[in-house]
């Protein structure tokens, strides 16, 4: 039987994403399938490695920084602002293994681990923010402008 919070950790990840798929607009949606594409694709090229260095995980974690930076910039919603800073703090890790001792490695992944955690939990809290927030609410101003213009009735 897997460890309970092995079981915690994938019980989260599929509930965060069923949430932001299901509940979730534009924004969280795109959110979902760049998360998922990341965790899909790293369990697939973990064994592409460079003596210790996961090079084909780090790609991906750069691929998603970059991914929850332009959603970040693209959209208002402060979730993806803070996944964003949490993926960056998770690049620090991959650097981290580059540089420090074999004796770390426990300490990097368990930071990757909580760092992913960190994420899905804003991706919930995102569902809330979507669906609650009166600026989540808003049509982008492209949108607006769309919108053909009513005249004035006197």
């Amino acid at each position: 039987m897997p460890p309970p919070l092995w079981i915690f950790g994938v019980s989260l990840t599929y509930i965060a994403l069923v949430l932001l798929l299901w509940k979730g607009k534009r924004p969280e949606r795109e959110a979902a399938v760049g998360l998922y594409l990341a965790q899909f694709l790293s369990g697939q090229l973990d064994h592409l490695v460079v003596g210790e260095f996961r090079w084909a995980v780090a790609i991906i974690s750069v691929a998603l920084m970059a991914w929850l930076v332009q959603l970040s910039l693209r959209y208002d919603r402060w979730w993806l602002l803070f996944a964003a800073g949490a993926q960056i703090l998770a690049m620090g890790t991959h650097v981290s293994s580059l540089v420090g001792p074999d004796a770390l490695i426990w300490s990097v992944v368990t930071t990757r681990m909580v760092v992913w955690v960190e994420i899905m939990a804003l991706g919930i809290f995102g569902v809330w923010e979507a669906n609650a927030a009166p600026y989540a609410a808003q049509k982008p101003a492209r949108a607006a402008a769309r919108l053909p213009k009513q005249g004035v009735q006197l």
